[in-house]
């Protein structure tokens, strides 16, 4: 009788482990991601496409998806970084929740970006 009633105790309990692991996970690879778009960002600069398809290289499916995954590089403080927001499963890896995780990495440029005059 006593085990019935701490079943669903238990079930919870799994529940919010599995749920810490994906987002674990999730942050892992958008790490992992962020750090692939500042390498190909530093080659490449002006590439966004190439950025792109290094970091989503990078990173195993689902959260490899277009819903999922998207990279940018932004300059702030007069420095670039590339950065990589990836959508936080709910329970299922490529069910996508209403949360976003997002990681950056500093660009050491190599080559200097185009200055594109209008």
């Amino acid at each position: 009788m006593e085990f019935a009633a701490a079943v669903p105790f238990l079930m919870l309990a799994l529940a919010l482990v599995w749920q810490v692991l994906l987002l674990g996970l999730t942050s892992m690879y958008a790490s992992h991601g962020a750090a692939e778009a500042a390498r190909q960002a530093a080659v490449t600069p002006d590439d966004i496409e190439r950025i792109d398809e290094e970091t989503r290289k990078r990173i195993r499916p689902p959260w490899d998806g277009e819903d999922v995954l998207s990279a940018s590089v932004v300059e702030r403080d007069g420095a670039r970084y590339a950065q990589v927001t990836m959508a936080m499963p709910v329970f299922l890896p490529g069910v996508g929740g209403p949360w976003d995780i997002t990681a950056e990495s500093r660009v050491v440029t190599e080559v200097e970006p185009r200055v594109v005059t209008p």
